[in-house]
């Protein structure tokens, strides 16, 4: 097979799988037989995407069909900007101080780097390279600010781009800094997140970041989702807020990396530290 060929198998599969998992989540059961009808496939075709699919802990493979999987799904992306809104924002407020004159920034997909970009927009000169539709709408309208979006297919709920021609494309750039989102940080599992097809596109990103920083709220210590993102230690600065279980702070204190506590009750949130290997209680 030549390689356009190849390629065009690759994006078929990752859509293919895509729209099955849209289908679940949608109708939160699905058979063969309609699938088969729906993606004009064969029955073995489906079958193999749904065992793939029910690996990856994206869906249950069911006796003729496939169930959603009870908690794996994410809340509406719009309802989880609004989660936990102040952690978020005194977070991305940490963040954004890092980021200087002429830099190139990734953010990843995800409501807390959306309020990075609410604090980035104000700024100019900088490049942001992202996979996330709402986020490159958002910095658009700033003509002082060069939005670089690598393409590929839309994950429709979310608004992020994904698959072949997202990771050939994003591939070809580097960043001074890669801010990452996630589904969970873990002491033994690390940091998780919830969609493979995304999850693949950040492994990428933080290959291709000079300074890799993780950001989450409270919530998403001691959660571990179904797709491994990085070890713990691949960041070099973890942004989290003041209600972070004193456990696994300890535990990155422990490994060497630095921690930023952030306090989101404060109207302008400093970092409570800074020092590599310290955080505040």
């Amino acid at each position: 097979m030549t390689d356009s060929r190849r390629t065009e198998s690759v994006i078929g599969t990752v859509e293919r799988q895509a729209r099955i998992v849209a289908m679940v989540r949608a109708q939160e059961s699905v058979e063969i037989g309609e699938l088969t009808k729906t993606l004009d496939v064969s029955r073995e075709t489906v079958r193999k995407d749904l065992y793939q699919l029910d690996r990856a802990g994206l869906l249950t493979k069911v006796r003729g069909g496939a169930v959603l999987t009870s908690g794996n799904h994410e809340t509406a992306y719009v309802a989880r900007r609004t989660s936990h809104a102040a952690a978020k924002r005194a977070i991305a407020r940490a963040a954004a101080q890092l980021v200087g004159p002429a830099d190139t920034v990734f953010l990843d997909y995800g409501t807390t780097t959306y309020a990075i970009a609410e604090e980035l927009v104000q700024l100019e000169g900088i490049t942001v390279v992202t996979n996330a539709l709402p986020i490159a709408n958002l910095l658009v309208p700033n003509v002082g600010i060069t939005v670089i979006l690598p393409g590929g297919v839309v994950r429709a709920n979310e608004g992020s781009v994904y698959g072949p021609l997202t990771e050939n494309n994003l591939a070809q750039l580097h960043m001074d800094w890669g801010f990452f989102g996630c589904g969970g940080v873990h002491r033994t599992n690390g940091v998780t997140n919830h969609d493979m097809f995304e999850t693949a596109i950040s492994r990428l990103a933080i290959a291709h970041s000079t300074k890799v920083i993780l950001v989450a709220d409270h919530t998403k210590f001691g959660v571990a989702a179904q797709n491994k993102t990085a070890e713990l230690n691949t960041f070099d600065l973890v942004i989290t807020d003041s209600q972070a279980p004193a456990d696994i702070l300890g535990h990155l204190r422990d490994i060497g990396v630095p921690t930023d506590v952030v306090d989101p009750s404060t109207s302008d949130p400093e970092p409570a530290q800074t020092e590599r290997g310290e955080d505040s209680q």
